[in-house]
């Protein structure tokens, strides 16, 4: 009985010793794979470097260079209404030194959509001068506001049909953030 409670206590102040990096810590990392939303699926392979070192005050916990191993856990091509997006999970840390660390990084990442405003503004204001000036003096103000009604039609259904997709290139500096605390054990 006494020994056990000794491993018990011993096992317990190993374990309170480490320091630990709260959930939610930011962790900045540079790709090493490529991921595309028109091209990646669930489950493919993903590996990053941490480029900045993790720290709890003083101590670093997570040396940087040290590689995040993860897939892509969901991804979405773009759409006609939606922009691409992907969410990438990491779920192992392995230290210069040669040890894995079990852990929760994620993030999502997505597409940013087409500046369509300039697109709309430039096409209504096309047709409605156009319209002005098939119009006449008679017509001036149907026309250009006929014109005007033809460029937003045209600006709505012209041009690609969905949205842009997203690519992360290898080398892209990402953000990520801890899932869940993380414990480095001692050596």
């Amino acid at each position: 009985m006494q020994a056990s409670s000794l491993v018990l206590l011993l096992v317990l102040a190993d374990a309170q010793s480490s320091p630990i990096v709260p959930a939610g810590t930011r962790i900045e990392a540079k790709l090493e794979s490529s991921v595309q939303t028109s091209r990646s699926v669930v489950g493919d392979d993903v590996m990053a470097i941490v480029t900045a070192p993790i720290r709890v005050a003083a101590t670093t916990i997570v040396p940087r260079g040290s590689r995040l191993n993860g897939r892509v856990e969901t991804v979405q091509a773009a759409t006609h209404d939606s922009e691409g997006r992907v969410r990438l999970v990491f779920r192992e840390i392995e230290l210069p030194d040669g040890r894995h660390v079990s852990t929760w990084i994620t993030n999502s990442f997505d597409a940013h959509g087409p500046r369509r405003a300039r697109r709309f503004v430039l096409l209504m204001a096309s047709g409605g001068v156009a319209g002005g000036f098939i119009g006449g003096k008679a017509a001036r103000v149907a026309g250009i506001l006929g014109g005007m009604v033809v460029g937003f039609v045209i600006a709505e259904n012209g041009g690609d049909s969905n949205l842009p997709n997203l690519t992360l290139r290898s080398g892209q500096t990402i953000q990520l953030q801890l899932g869940e605390d993380l414990a480095i054990p001692s050596q």
